[in-house]
């Protein structure tokens, strides 16, 4: 463990340092010609200097996994400073990647128009320049002997220049615009909890069970609060949904049952008539697993782990099924197993509720085996992206997930089977949030 830390601690060192330093001796040619800006060469020089330890040095020297809000202000600074950077670092390699095929193809040419002779000195890659004779005053007319003085005039003018130069402080300027977005995502987007209601169609449903409202939340990440304050708040809406029951879709911490300790006052407060259930999630086994279900389950949360749970309603039943993470190189769930204690899925009418942390586990096992509803999480939808319900939806989950966030349908044997996957509460790596915010989610069941 600690060797995968060291080399953690040397990559990232390297990775941030050349990231900084190429941004920084852009932005000094910039600089340097604006006595105004001058001033900011040596702060920056500073930051490049320090910033590429600061995490590294964090990571190695301190029990990081524990969270809390040294944890919180580390990470967010770090996110807030290399973020943006990296960003703009990539811009300036499309521009850089863009001028070096511009100069190779004008090389090319010149190469071309002078039948591919060249002085040996990279003299023909120099500025087209025009010639003008001038001679010594008093001399009227050129003879043989006269002396002659060759002054070169770039073509080049001013305005181009000028234009050119405008570009430029465009383009530095627009390099505010990542940070005013990191800030955002950082200070505000990741802790707007949002409350998402939808109504799902269920073939066959009992009557007893239409209308029954299910409230899900996910990942909560509890090492990624910097304190117990914003866990109270999503709980808060949470509460005031006034869920039949309340479902919370794996990955409870980062690395460590130890983060349990920031959001321990905030677990017991959910209740629900049915109950609370959850399942377990890939980072839950980052942790020691035994801890992790202990600390939960104290609270008075129902985790289960490839097993099933009836619940009755007015004489309905409603099943719910648990499985443990299978996803993201793991395989830990045990569907049969989770199945065993119920009747066929043939002779048996009930509406079936499955938790399943990673969205991909409905391809692989799930859809086959007859349930109506799978909720899920994992993906955080992303983190990054944008949702606008009319016009696009896109996230970096999407790069990897078919499934990334919101609801999905599928034709069942017995109708529609759906997938709802949540956006989550915590954050996993930089506590950043663009465009998706984080989510608790009520599902009324309806009858199809």
């Amino acid at each position: 463990m600690r060797t995968r830390f060291l080399v953690f601690a040397v990559v990232a060192t390297l990775v941030g340092l050349a990231i900084d330093v190429y941004v920084y001796r852009r932005w000094r040619r910039f600089a340097r010609e604006r006595p105004r800006l001058r001033w900011t060469l040596v702060p920056l020089a500073v930051l490049a200097g320090v910033m590429p330890l600061v995490m590294p040095g964090f990571v190695l020297g301190s029990r990081w996994w524990e969270g809390g809000t040294l944890r919180g202000v580390v990470i967010g600074l770090w996110a807030f400073h290399y973020v943006p950077r990296t960003l703009i670092a990539a811009w300036l390699l499309v521009v850089d990647a863009v001028r070096g095929v511009g100069w190779i193809g004008r090389w090319i040419a010149r190469r071309g128009a002078t039948g591919g002779t060249d002085d040996g000195l990279g003299m023909n890659d120099m500025p087209t320049t025009t010639a003008v004779e001038t001679r010594p005053s008093g001399v009227s007319t050129a003879t043989a002997g006269d002396p002659v003085v060759s002054i070169d005039i770039p073509t080049a003018t001013a305005d181009a220049m000028s234009r050119r130069d405008a570009v430029r402080a465009i383009g530095w300027a627009a390099a505010a615009v990542p940070f005013v977005a990191v800030g955002t995502g950082l200070f505000k987007t990741v802790y707007d909890f949002e409350v998402r209601r939808l109504d799902v169609p269920i073939a066959g449903l009992d009557r007893a069970l239409d209308g029954l409202r299910i409230v899900q939340v996910s990942d909560l990440h509890a090492g990624s609060f910097p304190s117990h304050r914003p866990v109270r708040a999503a709980f808060d809406l949470v509460l005031e949904e006034r869920g039949d029951l309340i479902a919370i879709t794996g990955d409870f911490v980062n690395n460590d049952a130890a983060e349990l300790a920031i959001v321990a006052r905030e677990l017991p407060r959910l209740r629900a008539p049915l109950g609370v259930v959850g399942c377990l999630g890939n980072h839950d086994h980052y942790a020691d697993v035994p801890d992790v279900l202990a600390a939960v389950r104290a609270t008075g949360i129902d985790v289960i782990v490839n097993e099933s749970r009836t619940r009755r309603i007015d004489g309905a039943e409603l099943r719910i099924v648990g499985t443990d993470n299978t996803g993201f190189r793991q395989r830990f769930a045990d569907l049969p197993a989770a199945l065993s204690a119920l009747p066929p899925r043939a002779d048996d009418p009930a509406m079936r509720l499955l938790l399943a942390h990673d969205p991909t586990f409905w391809d692989l096992e799930a859809r086959a085996a007859g349930f109506d509803l799978m909720l899920a999480g994992h993906t955080h939808g992303g983190q990054i992206g944008i949702e606008h319900p009319d016009a696009l939806r896109w996230s970096l989950a999407r790069l990897s997930y078919a499934r990334w966030a919101g609801l999905y349908t599928d034709t069942g044997d017995r109708g529609p089977a759906h997938v709802y996957v949540n956006r989550g509460l915590g954050t996993t790596g930089p506590p950043l949030r663009l465009g998706i915010r984080p989510e608790v989610t009520v599902l009324t069941l309806r009858r199809a």
